[in-house]
C-alpha cells in the first residue's frame, strides 16, 4: 500500500467518530465478579482523575463527549460501551448476560430515546453486550465478537441497523471475554489484536481484511492495550504499549497517547470500555 493510500484510509476512518457518550464514575466500585479480571478496592478519587484524563484526551483529539449520570447500585454503568451498538442514529440495544448489569438497560433505553436515537432490539432474547463485542473498522465493516458475552445469532438481527459486512469473530480465551479486550481497529487496513484470543479462522480473516494489523504481545494484551480507541491519528490506550507496537503504529502515521486506567482494570475495563461511539 502506498503512503497516499495509507493517508486516504486513515482520513476516511477518522471522519467516522464525531461524538461519544461517557458515564462519570460517581458510584464506581468492584462489588461482584462477572469476569476473570474483577477484584480489588477502587480508589474513587484516582478513578475520577483517570476518567477525566481519558475524557480530556478524547476531547483534545476533536471529539464531542456527551455524558449521562451514573445510578447508585450499578457500579459497571461506567462501562457504557456495553449499552448498545450505534449506527446512523440508530442503536441496537444490549441485553446483558449477567443479572448484575441488567438494571442498566432501561436507563440506556431512556437516554437513547431522549436524545433522538432510534432504538432496535427491545424484547429480543439474544444476549448482546454492545460495543464491547461489536466495532466498526469503517462504515461498511462490522467486527462481531461472540462467545463469552454475546450470542452469535444476534448478528442476524443487527443487520437491521444498516448495510454493512459483518465479520464474525470466534473468541476462544475466557480472559478476553469481550472483543474490545483483544481487538481494536486503527484504520481501514490496520488493527491491534492478540492472536491467541481468536480461532485460526478468525486470525486469518483479520489479516485478510486488515493486512497491516499489529499483533500485540501477551504482556500488552494483559495490560489491555487492545482496549484502545483511535481518533484520527491518535491511538488512546492504557499504559503498557511496547516500543515495537509504537513503532509499527508510527509507520501507519499514528501516535500513541497512554492513559492510566489502573482503577478501571480492577473491573476488567479500560479506555474503550468507558466510551460509546455515537456514529
Amino acid at each position: 500500500m502506498t503512503e497516499q493510500s495509507n493517508m486516504s484510509a486513515s482520513k476516511s476512518a477518522a471522519h467516522i467518530l464525531k461524538r461519544v457518550l461517557m458515564v462519570p464514575p460517581k458510584h464506581f466500585t468492584v462489588e461482584y465478579a462477572i469476569n476473570p479480571w474483577m477484584g480489588g478496592v477502587v480508589d474513587k478519587q484516582k478513578a475520577q482523575q483517570q476518567w477525566d484524563s481519558l475524557k480530556g484526551a478524547i476531547e483534545k483529539a476533536g471529539v464531542q463527549v456527551l455524558t449521562m449520570d451514573q445510578t447508585q447500585g450499578l457500579p459497571d454503568q461506567v462501562f457504557v460501551c456495553n449499552s448498545g451498538l450505534v449506527y446512523d442514529n440508530k442503536v441496537y440495544l444490549s441485553r446483558f448476560r449477567h443479572k448484575e448489569r441488567t438494571g442498566e438497560q432501561p436507563l440506556y433505553l431512556e437516554w437513547f430515546k431522549k436524545n433522538g436515537i432510534t432504538t432496535i432490539g427491545e424484547g429480543y432474547e439474544e444476549i448482546f453486550e454492545g460495543g464491547g463485542d461489536a466495532v466498526f473498522s469503517d462504515r461498511k465493516t462490522l467486527w462481531a465478537g461472540y462467545g463469552e458475552r454475546s450470542s452469535k445469532s444476534v448478528y442476524e438481527r443487527i443487520k437491521a441497523l444498516g448495510s454493512f459486512d459483518i465479520v464474525l469473530c470466534d473468541m476462544v480465551l475466557p480472559n478476553f471475554y469481550h472483543l474490545d479486550t483483544c481487538f481494536a481497529p486503527v484504520d481501514e487496513t490496520t488493527s491491534l489484536y492478540y492472536p491467541p484470543a481468536f480461532s485460526d479462522a478468525t486470525n486469518k480473516e483479520i489479516l485478510r481484511r486488515l493486512p497491516n494489523s499489529i499483533a500485540v504481545s501477551e504482556a500488552e494484551a494483559n495490560a489491555f492495550v487492545c482496549n484502545a480507541i483511535t481518533i484520527r491519528d491518535t491511538v488512546i490506550s492504557p499504559i503498557g504499549v511496547s516500543q515495537n507496537t509504537k513503532s509499527a503504529l508510527s509507520a501507519r502515521g499514528k501516535q500513541v497517547e497512554e492513559v492510566d486506567m489502573s482503577e478501571f482494570m480492577k473491573s476488567g475495563g479500560a479506555c474503550q470500555c468507558l466510551v460509546l461511539r455515537l456514529l
